[in-house]
């Protein structure tokens, strides 16, 4: 973690100073096992599991047999178990075929009552991100039809920071924990409203909170890029973000299946544009579950020659890198925006990487950075955050700029396939850290300079509800957050404080804020 501004470049190693000054009364970090990690969902531990965020080799059961995963299986929606089709090699077993169940806690397999269901016989593996049954005796994890399932513990194997990787994975899943933010009157709050806190004063450390954030998200891409490639770690986590919510882990498998690599070897490099996007187009949604099958009357004249463009592009590719397909029973429509539905963003990855697919869409982003110029009067961080957010921003097509979906109403104006707010955060949460991550990998000064240029003015984002909350607690609400929460980068630093201090049990006397400001540290 930082411990000084000159070894990060213009970034602030002051959050982490205040720590390491403040480190007797803050005490022992609480650990994310416990109850700052019971809160963890599923679904992230399922991302971990099938995104490989751990040594595919040199792993162990519980019981102390070696394994080695081969393939994580496929995404089940349909009753049972999460995955299927797995693919191991087990110790005294050889090479095994079956399915797999994910929990956060291991105790959840009985608490879930899986011991009592036949569908869960062929569970060949269960795959939690914690043993809570270690203390007081283990207990072995059986079948209704009493078989032993073997059991992997990703904690005691996954070499990244596990809170920075479950963050980076699920930056949008934390939720505040209602009496953990209110704890100790909120001394923050009040000494705000009293006038005792300066609102510079907390500007400033929040800056601070917010360059630690990001920091910390490039330590743990430097981490991923020892066993990911840049590109395709970008890949998947783009198409991890267009999926936001809703949708987040069948965008995860799409770009599984489909990696950069084979993406390449599938789309020539002097077809042309238009040419290019179809064949992924066709690609994309056939292994999505969304290529139309069949003759094409049924729809309208303008939907019917765009099924047939995808239809002859389909049968141009042949064979497909992939024999799993998904189903349409895999996305959710429902709680969506019909902009935001999961074919209009399948086309905004198809057409990006049809532009920058052979040069790659990160090695685009590195450009930008080191090539962006202002014009005119505008600033040099200005013109380089729309130079990145247009990437996204100006994706087009012919025919999804004007739908919602397949055969449904002209639209009047056409829309974008992804919108500026989904382009901004896939900039923070991703593009900015991953950034900062290859820079200090270059020991690139001039460019971490010029990304803390354009982090330290990103304007902010609309609030989430750990930024009300927090608004709430140290402001004492929307209105007076406002008048200091003015950017992106201090919105993350209360995201910092909410995670290091608010979320946990330490009360208010163990807060780096509470304790800077009793020290009267001037934060110069």
């Amino acid at each position: 973690m930082p411990a000084s501004d000159t070894e990060f470049g213009e970034f602030s190693g002051l959050y982490q100073r205040l720590q390491n000054r403040f480190s007797e009364q803050l005490g022992e970090k609480e650990p994310l096992y416990g109850e700052a990690g019971r809160g963890i969902r599923e679904e992230v531990v399922c991302c971990i599991w099938f995104g490989g965020h751990f040594p595919p080799e040199g792993l162990s059961a519980d019981d102390g047999r070696r394994l080695e995963v081969l393939s994580p299986g496929w995404w089940n929606v349909e009753g049972g178990p999460d995955f299927v089709r797995a693919e191991f090699i087990l110790e005294g077993k050889g090479r095994v075929v079956g399915d797999v169940e994910v929990h956060t806690l291991s105790s959840s397999w009985y608490a879930h009552g899986h011991h009592r269901q036949p569908e869960y016989n062929d569970v060949a593996l269960h795959v939690v991100l914690w043993d809570d049954q270690r203390a007081g005796g283990k207990r072995v994890i059986r079948s209704e039809d009493g078989s032993a399932v073997p059991q992997l513990i990703l904690s005691d194997f996954i070499e990244e920071d596990l809170e920075e990787l479950v963050e980076l994975i699920g930056p949008e899943d934390e939720q505040p924990r209602e009496e953990a933010v209110m704890a100790e009157g909120r001394y923050c709050g009040r000494a705000y409203a009293e006038g005792k806190m300066a609102p510079e004063w907390l500007g400033r450390l929040l800056d601070a909170a917010g360059d630690y954030r990001v920091l910390s998200r490039a330590s743990a891409f430097a981490d991923l890029f020892k066993n990911h490639s840049r590109e395709q770690l970008f890949y998947e986590r783009l198409a991890e973000a267009l999926g936001y919510k809703n949708n987040r882990m069948p965008f995860i498998q799409l770009a599984g299946l489909l990696p950069v690599k084979s993406l390449r070897r599938i789309v020539p490099v002097d077809e042309e544009f238009e040419g290019r996007a179809i064949l992924l187009e066709a690609l994309f949604f056939g292994v999505a579950g969304f290529l139309p099958q069949g003759e094409v009357g049924r729809f309208d004249p303008e939907t019917a020659r765009y099924v047939e463009q995808l239809q002859g592009a389909w049968e141009r590719l042949g064979r497909v890198p992939t024999d799993v397909r998904l189903s349409r029973n895999h996305w959710k429509f429902a709680g969506a925006r019909p902009v935001n539905y999961p074919p209009r963003r399948i086309t905004a990855l198809a057409r990006l990487y049809a532009r920058h697919l052979h040069d790659g869409v990160f090695a685009r982003l590195v450009r930008l950075v080191a090539t962006t110029r202002p014009e005119g009067r505008r600033r040099a961080d200005v013109a380089l955050r729309e130079a990145l957010v247009n990437l996204l921003r100006r994706l087009e097509h012919p025919y999804w700029s004007c739908h919602y979906t397949l055969g449904g109403k002209r639209l009047a104006k056409a829309k974008a396939l992804v919108g500026r707010q989904r382009a901004t955060s896939i900039l923070v949460d991703v593009a900015l850290p991953m950034l900062v991550a290859h820079a200090r990998q270059q020991d690139d000064s001039q460019t971490i300079g010029r990304l803390h240029q354009l982090w330290k003015r990103m304007p902010r984002r609309p609030d989430n509800t750990i930024t009300r909350r927090m608004g709430q607690v140290m402001f004492g609400g929307a209105g007076e957050s406002r008048k200091v929460v003015t950017s992106a980068c201090r919105q993350q630093g209360l995201h910092q404080i909410y995670r290091d201090f608010c979320r946990t049990s330490r009360g208010c006397r163990q807060c780096v804020v509470y304790l800077a400001h009793q020290a009267e540290e001037s934060l110069l």
